[in-house]
């Protein structure tokens, strides 16, 4: 209830409200999430240093001489992430560079963790998560516009994973506020033709409200 005047305040503290509506409790668990979302997107930092750790030390020369020694041959840095981490090689590299990220820009990281807890007080959804902050950081990198740390309200999703269903590839799509956003294609041109027909039918839903 922070930005809540005194008198307002008050009012959702009494005890006639509060026989209806629990106002403590929903904003205690308000915080609580905002707290997890936190310390999820910290162990991510956490991880991504030690990823990059991990991906520096296996391409050293002498490295590999030890483990040759030693009888073991992973082959590529793809079949050791796969084997070590049980990860595709996209998100092992994508944390990595959130690693690196940490160790030669950290002024970014912290930056983007400030920008995401005003977000957050202001009561809105901040992207506090490793995407988020990569693109905040290629945004930041490149001197563009700053990015926006905070996601479009999204009514509808639906993704599809790789290395599955979709091939090698994987798709998602997103209705918002502003529009229908896409990521990748469907490789089955039915089921690309349902899933384009069903969320246009949901965004003519959503214009119309």
């Amino acid at each position: 209830m922070t930005h809540l005047m005194e008198i307002e305040a008050n009012v959702l503290n009494s005890a006639e409200v509060r026989s209806q509506i629990n106002f403590n409790q929903l904003f205690n668990l308000q915080s609580e999430v905002n707290d997890a979302k936190k310390s999820k997107f910290d162990k991510s930092l956490k991880l991504g240093k030690l990823v990059a750790d991990a991906l520096k030390w296996y391409s050293k020369a002498e490295t590999k001489d030890y483990l040759s020694e030693e009888g073991v041959e992973f082959g590529t840095t793809e079949e050791f992430i796969k084997r070590v981490f049980g990860w595709q090689k996209s998100f092992a590299y994508k944390m990595a560079k959130v690693g690196k990220l940490q160790e030669d820009s950290p002024q970014v990281v912290t930056k983007f963790k400030r920008l995401c807890t005003q977000a957050e007080n202001n009561g809105e959804d901040a992207n506090r998560s490793v995407e988020g902050l990569l693109k905040f950081a290629k945004a930041e990198t490149n001197g563009e516009e700053q990015e926006e740390v905070t996601r479009e309200k999204t009514y509808a999703t639906f993704s599809i994973a790789k290395d599955g269903l979709n091939g090698e590839s994987g798709f998602s799509i997103r209705l918002t506020k502003n529009g229908i956003v896409m990521s990748g294609e469907i490789e089955d041109d039915i089921i690309a033709y349902d899933v384009a027909k069903l969320f246009g039918k949901l965004e003519r839903i959503l214009r119309s409200n």
